[in-house]
């Protein structure tokens, strides 16, 4: 049986996108995880960091699965792989935005207006700054990296200083392709999360 696939929104808890392109991965069984107090989903006011959320998420997900996550989602998949090693089998990171000096690679500062477009959002994304970058070299899942050309919040010079980190790792640019990389080309973000997945 294939493993269970866990994908991680971004700082917006929204679900959409990515079960777009769960849609487009017969035969796996999909969990998009929802954030408490985003996206439609209960909050809930005890979880008060980062850390909080991710224990909370680990406690219902499988012993063992393969992980995808999106923009902030990947902050947090990279502190999850980090904490549990032998959880996760291998990794999907789409347009990271955080989890190593973003802004040093020209990534344009998204935050304050997150919190004037979601003023009442848990803040765990917000606040958080972690930089994992000397940590990189212990994950050794093999990880697939998948940038926009296009996209201001995560440049693909980003994609290009995980790639030199990430022992295992291995980069595609999507032409044109912006943020939402996922909701413009869901086909091909798809079939290169299902390559991934089998090993190719």
């Amino acid at each position: 049986m294939k493993p269970t696939v866990v994908m991680l929104p971004g700082a917006g808890g929204r679900r959409a996108l990515l079960a777009e392109v769960a849609a487009r991965l017969p035969g796996r069984t999909v969990t998009v995880c929802g954030y408490p107090g985003l996206d439609g989903v209960a909050a809930a006011p005890e979880l008060s960091t980062l850390d909080d959320l991710m224990q909370r998420l680990l406690a219902g997900l499988p012993e063992r699965f393969d992980l995808v996550a999106k923009s902030m989602g990947s902050v947090l998949a990279l502190r999850l792989v980090l904490a549990a090693p032998q959880r996760v089998r291998r990794l999907v990171l789409l347009a990271t935005t955080g989890g190593l000096d973003v802004a040093a690679e020209g990534a344009a500062e998204w935050r304050e207006a997150f919190v004037r477009a979601y003023p009442e959002a848990p803040r765990w994304f917000v606040d958080d700054r972690s930089d994992v970058e000397a940590e990189l070299g212990r994950v050794q899942q093999p990880t697939l990296l998948l940038f926009g050309e296009a996209d201001e919040l995560a440049p693909v010079a980003v994609g290009r200083r995980l790639l030199a980190g990430l022992p295992r790792a291995r980069l595609e640019v999507l032409a044109a392709a912006t943020h939402d990389l996922e909701g413009e080309q869901p086909d091909l973000v798809a079939a290169l999360i299902e390559a991934h997945l089998e090993g190719a």
